[in-house]
């Protein structure tokens, strides 16, 4: 535990070369190992070295996302620079069940996790599945389920691959134009697209 909170401490130290979106208020230069929310290690550059996601809390109901991949210093030592640094990239509750998270899948993709399953009747939860092409972090595909617990009729499933265009909603298929967004452009408190909700 205590090389874990070193290890972040230190991954956490900004780099002047993390992407951004539109500009948006910077971020803590400095993060507690006591904020992190999920940690998720791969190697998206296919350097044979490790990169790291880290999913941090921040002001009210958001989550902050930081993306570093491995270098080589001169010296042939490694580091790790900040190329992604997303605030508000998910949202967060505050009771069990609406915590989000990282994952991984088994070909390398990082998935971001949110959604509710503690409170009210409306649960829900979203995948974002990100992929990293051409140095670019790019949001691929879209999961999205909701439910009722006072209706069993009511909610659905709605699952989109947004780089071909194709998925499908309550097991029928549905066509969307196809879109690569930047995840640091990415909107992701935004919930499904319309079409999800037809």
């Amino acid at each position: 535990m205590r090389a874990l909170s070193v290890l972040i401490g230190l991954t956490l130290a900004m780099s002047a070369q993390a992407q951004t979106g539109t500009k948006p208020d910077p971020l803590p230069a400095t993060v507690s190992p006591a904020a992190v929310l999920s940690v998720v290690t791969a190697d998206w550059n296919n350097d044979g070295w490790f990169d790291r996601a880290v999913l941090v809390e921040g002001e009210d109901a958001e989550a902050n996302l930081y993306i570093y991949l491995s270098a080589m210093n001169a010296d042939g030592t490694r580091r790790r620079d900040l190329v992604v640094q997303k605030p508000d990239a998910l949202w967060r509750g505050i009771l069990w069940g609406t915590q989000p998270s990282l994952a991984v899948t088994d070909k390398g993709a990082l998935l971001l996790k949110s959604g509710n399953d503690s409170v009210g009747r409306s649960r829900w939860s979203q995948v974002a599945t990100v992929v990293y092409r051409n140095s670019e972090f790019i949001v691929a595909g879209l999961t999205f389920t909701s439910r009722d617990t006072l209706d069993p009729n009511a909610g659905g499933t709605c699952d989109l691959n947004l780089l071909t265009g194709q998925g499908k909603r309550n097991g029928k298929a549905i066509t969307i134009p196809p879109k690569a967004t930047r995840l640091v452009d990415w909107q992701g408190d935004d919930g499904p697209p319309k079409i999800c909700d037809q």
